[in-house]
């Protein structure tokens, strides 16, 4: 099943009407971390010119877990939430590359077993975990 199809799937799933801007949000986002403006922005050349109907469906969907909000620096990211346990839509680990401005991700659910086991951790239920890595390419200059 194709990755959109999926989110498609789990929108009418929980019984919600999927509308074409929610399916052009879901587009815009595949693959990518983006900003409100920068999400705004990729709608408006597909013809969504609605700034509170833009802010109402990405609403929706960080409530219904499709999207996640992320912080990284002084800026809000969205990223589609995959249901898997190396990126669910609560645990993910972001890498900031500072020289590029580029986000990319680790997706490794070793890594989330490896802390959700930690003897400092034992006591809870930990409802996800989220790290933000800021980082620089080592060739860089």
């Amino acid at each position: 099943m194709d990755i959109k199809e999926k989110y498609y799937d789990k929108i009418r799933g929980m019984g919600h009407r999927l509308t074409n801007n929610r399916i052009a949000m879901i587009e815009i986002l595949e693959n990518q971390h983006l900003t409100f403006k920068e999400i705004q922005k990729e709608l408006f050349k597909r013809g969504y010119n609605n700034v509170a109907s833009i802010y109402n469906n990405l609403e929706f969907l960080v409530k219904e877990k499709v999207v996640v909000e992320l912080y990284i620096g002084n800026r809000k990211y969205y990223d589609l939430a995959m249901d898997n346990p190396g990126h669910s839509n609560e645990s993910h680990i972001h890498i900031s590359l500072k020289d590029t401005e580029e986000i990319t991700e680790i997706n490794d659910p070793d890594i989330f077993e490896f802390i959700s086991k930690h003897p400092k951790l034992e006591g809870y239920d930990l409802e996800y975990i989220r790290i933000i890595i800021g980082a620089k390419n080592k060739d860089a200059n």
